[in-house]
């Protein structure tokens, strides 16, 4: 193969899951910890208490067992006490989750369309690289998802991307093969009949 077909597979390869990506975040942002949390900190009046009583133990291991962060507040002594259950971080992660969702809900439909086009193009190297762009997205989308996936719902997506890229593949395969064949049946027979004249 010609090196600037190769060069433009690599092109298409690297550049358009890089544009998806970037146009994805530009017009869906991905959700801030800062925007869910906010960093305050409440430092003790004394540096280091020595004495301490911690007195409502069973509502800070509630908030720990709900998911949540305990906030504290500070006695004059300098001694924690509990002030409320934050569940800040709770909610930026369940955010990420449904963030994470849509954005494979999204891409993954787009990658298969781009691995598609790749395949019914009929320049040979725009849609290979179209089909390598369209992997890497697909694989993108797929990635961003799979660890809020459950375990069955996880291999049940690998193997519906499984299936759909080795029948896309051997529809492609078998499509260049075919043609291939009946390019050589018919120079076959044209040199034949060219003969016979």
């Amino acid at each position: 193969m010609d090196v600037k077909k190769i060069a433009m597979i690599l092109a298409i390869t690297v550049l358009l899951p890089l544009f998806v990506g970037l146009f994805t975040d530009a017009v869906y942002q991905q959700p801030k910890y800062e925007n869910y949390c906010n960093n305050s900190y409440e430092y003790p009046v004394k540096p280091s208490p020595t004495n301490c009583s911690y007195i409502d133990t069973q509502a800070m291991n509630k908030c720990q067992v709900d998911g949540g962060m305990v906030d504290y507040t500070y006695d004059s002594a300098g001694c924690q006490q509990f002030k409320s259950c934050n569940f800040c971080s709770k909610d930026f992660n369940n955010a990420q989750q449904v963030y994470n969702r849509n954005i494979f809900f999204v891409l993954l439909p787009v990658g298969l369309i781009v691995v598609i086009l790749g395949l019914y193009l009929l320049v040979d190297y725009l849609g290979a690289g179209l089909m390598f762009a369209g992997l890497i997205i697909m694989f993108y989308a797929t990635i961003r998802y799979f660890s809020d996936m459950s375990k069955l719902l996880r291999a049940l997506v690998i193997l519906v991307e499984l299936l759909v890229i080795m029948w896309i593949g051997y529809k492609k395969i078998d499509d260049n093969r075919t043609s291939v064949k009946s390019e050589k049946i018919n120079k076959s027979k044209n040199t034949k009949s060219r003969n016979k004249r």
